[in-house]
């Protein structure tokens, strides 16, 4: 019999922009997930998008303790600066990265002029019950609609954080066709979550038409619809979470905790499901 872990997690019933009271809800659990892709150098970023290519990420190492331990880096593939020290006392790293690559969250700054930045999102949002929105059958070059999304039956509102399941991102990181076949959300999803008041989108593909691979646009579409529509109401997208199906059936607890980048538009994050 697993031993289960109490914790009090406060949550926030209303939207960012209400003044709410906060009800205590009691989580049990016996299991935490982790739903974040590893930060590394050279991580793959949208084909074609110069931001991307023009930064790509890096884990540089500045200082070893000892030979020994340069090699070891070296050996697990770790990137090198050529002017590492060998110092006799600590390890030392650099990080670069694009803040929307990898597992983040955009803050509504991201596409609001003056939207909230992401050290301003408020953490009730991102920290709170989740729901699953499981579409197993949405493969290589597929999307998601709304229809898609209400035929699952999840029950969508503001005290659950609704997670867009496709099993792509755990599928398919780091492998050949990752963004050239990736699943991608139809427009209107966005507008689905506003009406439903929920307080933050989860989701394992990329939030909207996949054109670096051709998708076509409607005449007088705009691309970036969804992201407009859900951070314009200050509901934060967490993008590319991982290892959705070890969380099974159980009632859980998403957390997603952006790093506090001062006036940021989104940051990575580390992402976790408190499974009871």
């Amino acid at each position: 019999m697993n031993r289960k872990t109490f914790v009090l997690l406060s949550f926030a019933v209303g939207m960012a922009s209400a003044a709410s009271a906060q009800e205590p809800v009691q989580v049990k659990f016996s299991r935490v997930v982790d739903l974040t892709l590893p930060i590394e150098s050279n991580m793959p970023g949208i084909p074609g998008l110069k931001s991307y290519a023009d930064n790509p990420s890096s884990v540089s190492i500045i200082a070893a303790i000892t030979e020994a331990q340069k090699e070891l880096l070296r050996a697990e593939g770790m990137s090198l600066s050529d002017k590492l020290a060998v110092n006799g006392r600590s390890m030392i790293s650099i990080l670069s990265i694009l803040v929307h690559n990898g597992t983040h969250i955009d803050a509504p700054r991201h596409m609001v002029e003056r939207g909230y930045p992401v050290d301003q999102i408020p953490l009730t949002q991102v920290a709170r019950e989740g729901v699953l929105i499981d579409l197993p059958s949405k493969g290589p070059n597929s999307s998601v609609s709304v229809k898609d999304i209400l035929d699952t039956g999840a029950q969508l509102g503001p005290s659950r954080i609704p997670i867009i399941n496709t099993g792509w991102t755990e599928k398919m990181w780091g492998k050949p066709g990752f963004w050239e076949q990736m699943p991608y959300l139809e427009p209107g999803v966005g507008e689905l979550m506003v009406s439903k008041g929920v307080p933050a989108v989860a989701m394992d593909v990329f939030p909207e038409k996949a054109i670096w691979r051709g998708v076509k646009l409607d005449p007088g579409e705009v691309w970036v619809a969804n992201h407009i529509a859900l951070l314009e109401k200050g509901i934060p997208m967490i993008q590319f979470v991982t290892n959705l199906s070890q969380i099974g059936k159980n009632r859980f607890v998403l957390v997603a905790l952006p790093l506090r980048i001062k006036g940021g538009d989104a940051s990575p994050a580390r992402v976790i499901a408190l499974v009871e």
